[in-house]
């Protein structure tokens, strides 16, 4: 059995992308703006957007056969979350200073100490938070390179069941302040999207099947326990929290097996739907700001994400296209 140090570190995956996980994240990135944009839309649909978004990031840091050079890795994730996440924090932290000044307000009542933490706007918590799970799925992975697949998978959906439960019970019961509700929301989505990327190994395709209704059914059970936990009270959050979670691992383990073909406009939104992540807050603050009118909510989604996507792809051909 050769050694961890000996294992020939593995580099960025030259693998074709699967349609049907680039097509999750843009519906994931609609449904963020969605939540961030009118409490007419389901929370629901932004919630599960964001699992998703956070569960295909844990699954292609660890799906491959090698683990990534730690070198190479945190030169990658650096660039692609810690540095956006810098700009974004400066140009939204630059408007709220702008508010601060025109708008006579104090500077405890738009700056706080957890932006350090979380960066100046909250939906940026997701970027340091992705790269620091990047970071320890990569360790682990280092770790049990030489462990077989099946006992790496399995222990990883028990600990992310465990993890829901735990969470789900935060989230009703205590309730934290941000960043700790943010945290905890994305915490399960760290071993179970391990176990999803390990799954993605199987050679048999009727093998991975089974595992993604095992981890979909583990799940399940969850919110199950949970309800029975919560003397059968199934609308309290804590198992609203542990539905979500199994909705969401059904919708991304449905993409991997039907993994679908690329169109050319579904190409091309993919490619920026992290940048609409990013900045539909700064399109969609005018709208309230300002009271602009608009007559539905729907109708304000879809140009809030209309804006976003044009200053993306505007962006994208600019030097500044390392931030979107």
């Amino acid at each position: 059995m050769s050694s961890i140090l000996r294992v020939k570190p593995a580099v960025a995956s030259g693998k074709a992308r699967i349609a049907n996980i680039e097509r999750l994240r843009i519906l994931s990135a609609f449904g963020v703006a969605s939540f961030h944009i009118h409490d007419w839309f389901p929370r629901s649909l932004g919630v599960v957007g964001f699992i998703v978004f956070l569960l295909t990031f844990c699954i292609f840091v660890v799906n491959k056969p090698e683990p990534y050079a730690m070198a190479h890795l945190i030169k990658q994730k650096s660039g692609r979350l810690l540095k956006p996440w810098l700009f974004w924090s400066g140009i939204y932290g630059l408007l709220k200073l702008l508010k601060i000044v025109y708008m006579n307000v104090s500077f405890s009542e738009v700056f706080s100490p957890t932006m350090i933490l979380t960066g100046t706007r909250i939906h940026l918590w997701f970027l340091p938070f992705a790269f620091f799970a990047a970071l320890l799925l990569a360790l682990i992975h280092r770790r049990i390179v030489n462990v077989s697949k099946s006992l790496t998978i399995i222990t990883a959906i028990l600990i992310g069941v465990v993890c829901v439960l735990v969470c789900s019970i935060i989230q009703s019961r205590i309730q934290p302040p941000k960043p700790l509700t943010q945290w905890t929301l994305g915490l399960p989505a760290i071993p179970l999207g391990f176990a999803i990327g390990r799954i993605t190994l199987l050679r048999k395709a009727e093998e991975r099947r089974n595992m993604y209704l095992v981890i979909v059914f583990s799940t399940t059970v969850a919110c199950a326990l949970f309800a029975w936990l919560g003397n059968g009270t199934w609308m309290g959050y804590g198992s609203t929290f542990a539905i979500r979670y199994c909705v969401s691992l059904a919708i991304v383990c449905s993409a991997l097996h039907w993994k679908g073909n690329f169109g050319p406009i579904s190409s091309k939104l993919a490619s920026l739907s992290y940048g609409i992540y990013l900045i539909h807050p700064l399109v969609v603050g005018p709208f309230y700001q300002f009271g602009i009118a608009i007559q539905h909510p729907l109708i304000l989604l879809f140009i809030v994400l209309f804006i976003s996507l044009l200053i993306t792809f505007i962006l994208s051909k600019t030097p500044l296209r390392q931030f979107v």
